[in-house]
């Protein structure tokens, strides 16, 4: 929920009632509707302000149909996001000791890293604590990322590139970025895709809507991982970020099934939308859209104040793997793999040029051209 809204402040649509609406959010964030109270709000709350993180318990008292201790380690990973978010709502506010606070709280998805942890030749994965501190192992075996203990609908696989706010952060738990690379090589199946675009993610990734568990790859069905794509983009690889793209878009077709997924009040129409246009919200709070191939040749967005924001890709193709080769903005180059708020309100243009050689996609690739992680240690 905080994202959703602090995104919902920084496009505009909660001006005049921003320091209600922050206020309200700081309250969620910190404590615990009381017993008398229909709602649950953050219920993992005890422990995550105590300790860093959300209990694990699956018999955990809950108000509803569901309770964030139920989902101990996927909870904490989403709070922490959520708390980077409401971090760049308090600066903006001059609220700067809140932010100081928040931005901290932002990077406690460290505490259920597990550098112990192995799994299809990669080290460390996000585990769920149990009351104590202590690291949960399932009765019947040893932990495994692939398991559906401490998550909510996904793996500690599809969860574990819920950092957007700490990429740095992540990037070196991981052993650096070559290795996430190939982390993120094989949760996409990559070397598969280029391959065969549309078999791969028919036949490879999560391809059913609710086949949440037991799983490692990518799932293009729900909301856990939808910003995973731009994570290449965010780590220095923004071709690969195109190419995952197109092939998800060979699940939505012109028909009654045509959504992947469950559309989730227009979640993955949503997600088309914007894969499409070739710009991607993938950090809350922060206005910045990050990049990659558009669909179509010409897209227009026509802007409440009469202004336009017009998006070129001469060529492009959207059956065919392609790549950005170079951008310009408002006719000037750029080598920045994302546009802010603020150019997109001034009705800006953006020229992508595409090609469909990877080899000359080597725009965006420098340390400089990806936007900054708001919570970076």
């Amino acid at each position: 929920m905080t994202p959703f809204l602090v995104d919902l402040w920084r496009f505009g649509a909660l001006s005049g009632d921003e320091m209600h609406a922050y206020q309200a959010l700081l309250q969620n964030s910190r404590e615990i509707p009381p017993a008398s109270s229909p709602f649950q709000g953050r219920s993992g709350n005890a422990s995550y302000q105590a300790d860093g993180f959300v209990q694990y318990d699956p018999n955990f008292p809950k108000k509803g149909q569901d309770t964030d201790p139920a989902h101990g380690a996927s909870a904490t990973l989403e709070y922490a996001l959520g708390d980077c978010s409401l971090s760049v709502m308090a600066s903006a506010l001059g609220r700067k000791q809140d932010a100081k606070q928040l931005a901290a709280k932002g990077r406690t998805y460290a505490t259920l890293w597990d550098p112990s942890v192995t799994d299809r030749g990669f080290t460390g994965y996000f585990r769920p604590k149990v009351t104590g501190g202590s690291w949960y192992t399932p009765a019947d075996g040893p932990y495994s990322p692939q398991g559906q203990d401490g998550f909510h609908e996904g793996t500690a696989w599809q969860y574990q590139w819920l950092v957007q706010q700490d990429v740095p952060g992540l990037v070196a738990k991981m052993g650096g970025a070559a290795n996430a690379g190939k982390r993120l090589d094989d949760f996409f199946a990559y070397d598969d895709l280029v391959k065969d675009p549309a078999k791969t993610a028919h036949e490879e990734w999560v391809v059913g809507p609710y086949d949440y568990y037991r799983q490692f790859r990518y799932n293009p069905n729900n909301e856990p991982d939808l910003h995973s794509p731009w994570m290449y983009t965010l780590t220095g690889q923004p071709w690969k970020t195109s190419a995952v793209v197109r092939a998800a878009h060979t699940l939505f077709t012109n028909a009654p099934n045509g959504v992947t997924g469950n559309d989730d009040l227009g979640t993955m129409s949503a997600w088309y939308v914007f894969s499409a246009l070739g710009l991607y919200p993938a950090v809350p709070g922060t206005g910045d859209f990050v990049l990659n191939a558009p669909r179509f040749a010409k897209s227009v967005l026509h802007l409440p104040d009469g202004r336009d924001f017009t998006i070129n890709a001469r060529g492009a193709n959207g059956a065919q793997l392609q790549y950005v080769s170079g951008l310009r903005v408002n006719g000037t180059a750029s080598d920045n793999t994302f546009v802010s708020l603020e150019q997109l309100r001034r009705g800006s243009t953006l020229d992508f040029a595409l090609t469909g050689d990877a080899a000359r996609a080597t725009w965006g690739t420098s340390r400089s051209s990806a936007p900054a992680s708001p919570c970076a240690g």
